[in-house]
């Protein structure tokens, strides 16, 4: 699987549920193998399949515990009030972190590569980066979640950063 640019049209759009009774792809349990992998090669935390040109509600994630995780058609059931913020870099924009506010908690009812259904708790950093994957699936990247000033002054230093690479 390839990453896509940051400026692929898929990012800004809603994903569509993964059918189960009619699966888009030949094989869903390869599938997830696949966006997992495509994660762990990047050196990533999590990725959505909109991030490889899929426009699937389906992210891989890693867990405090680092097990594999892929959630197909996750919805969130519970969030917590309770706000973190943290630094956020993100596979489809390369060498751009920004300070963004989430809830430190979330509870998913998803499925799994089988289409069974499971519902999880994440906490700290497991919500951090399940919330930034569903934040994907919605259309939505993490420079609309950041303040526009954050996302500004992230764009400017990594604008200076690709320079001093070349």
């Amino acid at each position: 699987m390839k990453l896509v640019s940051e400026n692929d049209p898929i990012l800004k759009q809603v994903c569509q549920d993964y059918d189960f009774e009619n699966p888009p792809l030949d094989n869903t349990e390869q599938f997830a193998v696949d966006l997992y992998n495509t994660m762990v090669k990047s050196d990533g935390l999590g990725l959505s399949a909109c991030q490889v040109g899929y426009p699937y509600r389906v992210f891989a994630m890693r867990t405090n515990e680092q097990n594999p995780l892929v959630l197909f058609n996750p919805r969130l059931v519970d969030v917590s009030e309770n706000l973190v913020s943290m630094k956020e870099g993100c596979l489809s924009f390369p060498l751009l972190y920004l300070n963004v506010k989430r809830p430190d908690r979330v509870r998913i009812r998803y499925q799994e590569f089988n289409g069974l259904t499971t519902t999880n708790t994440f906490i700290g950093m497991s919500a951090r980066v399940a919330l930034h994957e569903y934040d994907h699936l919605e259309g939505k990247v993490f420079t609309q979640v950041a303040s526009s000033f954050e996302t500004q002054r992230a764009m400017r230093k990594r604008m200076i950063l690709k320079r001093r690479v070349k």
